[in-house]
């Protein structure tokens, strides 16, 4: 993986990965998660419900889920999520 991808950006690719198939380098970071990587919004929501099991107590809520476009987003919002607490 990329040395500027951040931890968070790892264990997203790798969750996102194991949905779809792929090794976590295949995960982009910057593409649409419904669009750019294919994921319909059920399995979207099956991969939030397990970033939320990974990143807990991390919650989204349906307005923050329907913002945050790419990992990248996700990951700058965990994080943020994570410096609150």
């Amino acid at each position: 993986m990329n040395s500027a991808t951040t931890l968070t950006e790892q264990k997203l690719q790798a969750i996102v990965g194991r949905k779809l198939k792929i090794g976590p380098e295949g995960v982009p970071l910057n593409q649409s998660l419904l669009e750019g990587l294919g994921l319909d919004s059920i399995d979207a929501m099956a991969v939030i419900l397990e970033i939320e099991q990974e990143f807990a107590p991390v919650t989204f809520s349906e307005r923050a889920a329907e913002e945050l476009k790419t990992l990248r987003d996700v990951a700058s919002y965990i994080d943020r999520q994570m410096g609150a607490r």
